[in-house]
């Protein structure tokens, strides 16, 4: 396994990423999400504004990440003869739990023992869900991970949990090409140590692909999630949910690979399948409904995509509320919709609305609020408000250049929109 959680500063000896921290954590809890929600607007082509969307699954949906909960600590008097009495309760968060249990930890058993390091991977994992603090938590992973590594092993079985959750926190922070490395050496180290079946080794195939996905890259993800559903096909049955789940990221790959056709069909016999297995409203069918909406929308079929999207935004809003990353979602696609078939004043506030909130619950430069401003550019474009598409492709080209670095097919086609924009 290459060391990629050693990469050092020359100057100061400190780990270093590629890019700033982001807020939130994306956190799998044994259950293997595969990009299921939805689609977002993707690249455009350069030049002129285009009337049409192109769709494609947002950056690693947020929606899924595992909510953490603190508690509560109560100092209670205990005198003989008399009843026990309250003194003082204070509500902790996770984050402020898992804290005191790390510094006991540390002081009690030592800053190498085995339980210690699980103890600041749980810290760790809390403050990824913190907002801002994301590089604080990707620092504390890369300090267990070289510890494991010398004290337990590359292939120990705690070393490969903590490089899985290093791989998914620099992920999460935006950190693309790290994120990439961190899970192709993390997949290789598990099929070699655990088998290529083992359901450690397929999360981090399907992670990897995510990961691709989001660089732009889907044609390499397609196989990767093509693979692990024949795998899970085979172990687990077609109607396990594991399956379902798979076959759902399956057929969003498809859709980013613009093999269109193929995904309908997956997708029409998939939606049934999880209705009567979960109902209409459960997470995994207004998954998989967005996704029909998605393709309907590359298909040219308006009408039925707006019904489709109309009816999980309708689902998403009364079961995980208005401000949830899968509402956005799946608001989002809905104004993909609009501005397919040429709505734009339709579809501009929709897209203000979402921006407001993902960069209320992300931070302004987390990955996709980024891919949200520059939708809202596109649709601007076409509204004929170029002014201030201007604006917000000048922010995205600075943005994506941040996330990406050069040649990034979405710095590319942001910079060639904003050069026809800014041409006399």
């Amino acid at each position: 396994m290459a060391r990629w959680w050693r990469r050092r500063a020359a100057e100061d000896g400190e780990a270093v990423g590629a890019e700033p921290p982001r807020s939130r954590q994306e956190h799998e809890d044994g259950r293997e999400h595969g990009h299921e929600p939805g689609h977002e607007y993707g690249d455009r082509p350069p030049g002129p504004p285009q009337p049409g969307p192109d769709a494609q699954e947002p950056a690693h949906g947020s929606g899924n990440a595992r909510r953490l909960s603190g508690g509560r600590l109560t100092l209670t008097d205990v005198t003989e003869g008399r009843p026990e009495q309250e003194i003082i309760s204070v509500q902790l968060s996770a984050e402020e739990i898992r804290t005191m249990r790390a510094r006991s930890a540390i002081d009690t058993l030592g800053p190498e023992h085995p339980d210690t390091l699980v103890a600041l991977r749980e810290l760790a994992e809390a403050l990824l869900s913190v907002p801002g603090r994301g590089a604080e938590a990707v620092e504390l992973y890369q300090h267990v991970a070289r510890t494991q590594w010398t004290t337990l092993g590359e292939r120990h079985e705690e070393t490969l949990r903590t490089s899985a959750e290093l791989a998914g926190a620099l992920h999460t922070t935006g950190q693309l090409s790290l994120a990439e490395t961190a899970w192709r050496d993390t997949f290789r180290a598990q099929a070699e140590t655990l088998g290529r079946d083992h359901p450690d080794t397929l999360r981090s195939a399907t992670r990897l692909a995510a990961v691709l996905q989001d660089l732009g890259r889907a044609p390499e993800a397609e196989p990767l999630v093509g693979d692990v559903l024949a795998r899970r096909v085979r172990q687990l049955g077609r109607d396990h949910p594991d399956v379902l789940s798979t076959t759902n990221a399956h057929a969003a790959a498809l859709l980013k690979c613009g093999r269109h056709q193929e995904a309908e069909r997956i997708l029409r016999s998939l939606v049934p399948r999880l209705e009567d297995r979960y109902g209409r409203d459960h997470e995994k069918t207004i998954a998989a409904r967005s996704n029909l909406g998605a393709v309907l929308v590359r298909l040219d079929r308006h009408a039925e995509a707006e019904e489709q999207i109309r009816a999980v935004v309708r689902s998403t809003e009364a079961t995980l509320g208005p401000d949830h990353d899968t509402t956005f979602t799946a608001r989002n696609n809905l104004a993909a919709v609009l501005h397919a078939q040429e709505r734009y004043e339709d579809a501009v506030p929709v897209l203000r609305a979402i921006l407001a909130g993902r960069a209320a619950l992300h931070g302004d430069d987390h990955p996709i609020t980024v891919v949200t401003r520059d939708n809202l550019a596109n649709v601007l474009i076409d509204a004929g408000h170029h002014a201030e598409a201007a604006e917000l492709l000048d922010r995205c080209v600075h943005d994506y250049r941040r996330l990406h670095g050069p040649g990034h097919p979405r710095l590319r086609a942001a910079e060639e929109r904003l050069a026809w924009l800014r041409s006399p």
